[in-house]
């Protein structure tokens, strides 16, 4: 299934078992979506967040607009109390950092007559262009994605030794 269901044909079977050719693959995360057998998973990094937190080490929350989804019926305000109990030293929004590539983004339109520019927000987009439409390579935007550009100004603004957390 997941030979036919890969949207860039990234996967191979050999001996029986399927294979991801990573110079091919976008980490779009399809496979993990479609897969019967469950053979691959999607990374659990709540030990290292948890590790991270009992270092001792400032360690903060990008939090993304899309939690809404996820907790429906928690309040902004309960979520950050349970987040700060939970040992994270803040909280912060994901969609600051995107404010400041949308600013970026208007800026680098301004001042240009034409041109293709594409979007470097979407890490799945921007492998897909590199590795499978390369010559659109040049038009990606040198811009951080916003999940990035927030962690940036967190350790601007908090010190560099700070960790960030993101939550989406």
């Amino acid at each position: 299934k997941c030979l036919r269901e890969c949207p860039v044909k990234a996967i191979k079977v050999e001996k029986g078992h399927a294979s991801v050719l990573p110079e091919l693959c976008v980490c779009c995360g399809h496979c993990v979506q479609i897969c019967p057998a469950h053979a691959k998973k999607v990374r659990y990094d709540l030990p290292k967040v948890k590790q991270l937190i009992k270092s001792g080490r400032p360690t903060y929350v990008s939090l993304a607009p899309s939690w809404v989804s996820e907790f429906r019926n928690i309040r902004e305000s309960a979520l950050i109390k349970g987040l700060k109990q939970l040992g994270f030293a803040g909280v912060s929004e994901t969609a600051l950092g995107a404010q400041t590539v949308s600013a970026a983004t208007a800026e680098i339109l301004k001042a240009s007559d034409y041109g293709l520019f594409l979007s470097s927000a979407c890490p799945a987009v921007v492998a897909f262009i590199q590795k499978h439409i390369s010559q659109y390579t040049e038009n990606i935007t040198g811009m951080l994605s916003p999940v990035l550009a927030h962690c940036k100004m967190l350790r601007e603004k908090l010190g560099g030794e700070i960790a960030v957390v993101m939550i989406s």
